[in-house]
């Protein structure tokens, strides 16, 4: 019988099935190398989709808020900000006026080792590097859909916000990415749990994005505040950079989600009696939250 090695925390657990009762064995398909990580994310920024470039874009003397993902996503902070911190400082923003937040959502805060461990501890060093506070917002509104819109109060007390993320099918989010970082990830317990709210209809779907209410809610929220520049990238089963776009919150976005769909969707050819089916691993094992939505691509 074949081993199959299902990714478990920072290992593995070993499955044993005959041949003839394997359907097949899916993961997301592994491409060739598309190059070095630094020249992915630099070419992503030098060209942004729908906005200017950041250095363009940002002016000294500005307040700046950089919204980086929490330790429950698969994200690469620590590789996405120094690009993101250099075109900050060619524009002539200065340290002191950057601000660094951590997405949390409605997760815990994370402990100041693992905020060094997302920054990396060179821009920990030099950089402010919070924590959102669900507790700490500003309201902007309600969203047609009746979700009252607040966002942790350093986000709108800031002149530009700039959100990092990664890339992937979200299973009623449609995708991960976005605005998605600024609403849920900076938001208050009662925006959140609104917004999720809408999780258990049919069209709050994985890969669905037009007619998909929770979507939509989203980044109708995030428009009562503003997002001017976003970073997100695609990572392997290895956590590397594989691909990135840049620029408008909303514009780059969707190129992005299109190469989701490339990279990631898997043909199968009918359904199976049993799925096997793991979350991918540390950090998407890290909770029973995470790991749970796995179950949901299963099914």
């Amino acid at each position: 019988m074949p081993n199959i090695a299902l990714p478990f925390g920072h290992g593995t657990l070993p499955a044993a099935i005959a041949p003839a009762d394997l359907l097949g064995v899916y993961t997301i398909s592994e491409q060739e190398e598309s190059g070095d990580e630094s020249a992915i994310l630099q070419a992503a920024l030098e060209r942004p989709i729908g906005a200017a470039r950041l250095r363009d874009l940002a002016r000294a003397g500005q307040k700046i808020a950089v919204i980086a993902s929490d330790l429950t996503r698969p994200c690469p902070s620590d590789r996405l900000l120094p690009p993101v911190l250099a075109e900050l400082d060619a524009a002539g923003v200065t340290d002191g006026d950057v601000t660094i937040i951590a997405a949390l959502g409605l997760h815990r805060p994370m402990t100041e080792a693992e905020l060094r461990a997302m920054a990396g501890p060179a821009v920990f060093e030099r950089y402010r590097v919070i924590n959102h506070d669900p507790a700490q917002t500003v309201r902007l509104g309600i969203t047609t859909r009746g979700t009252p819109v607040e966002i942790f109060r350093p986000i709108v007390e800031a002149d530009q916000r700039v959100c990092l993320g990664n890339l992937e099918f979200h299973y009623f989010a449609g995708y991960s990415g976005g605005a998605k970082a600024i609403l849920p990830g900076c938001a208050s317990r009662a925006t959140v749990q609104a917004n999720h709210a809408m999780m258990v209809r049919p069209e709050a779907a994985a890969a669905k994005l037009d007619g998909n209410p929770l979507r939509a809610d989203i980044e109708e929220g995030v428009r009562m505040l503003g997002v001017d520049f976003i970073l997100n990238v695609l990572v392997d089963a290895h956590k590397r950079v594989v691909a990135a776009v840049a620029g408008d919150v909303t514009a780059a976005h969707r190129a992005g989600c299109e190469l989701v769909v490339q990279r990631h969707a898997v043909q199968v050819p009918h359904q199976a009696d049993i799925v096997l089916v793991s979350a991918g691993g540390y950090p998407k094992d890290v909770n029973l939250y995470q790991a749970q939505k796995a179950l949901d691509n299963a099914k």
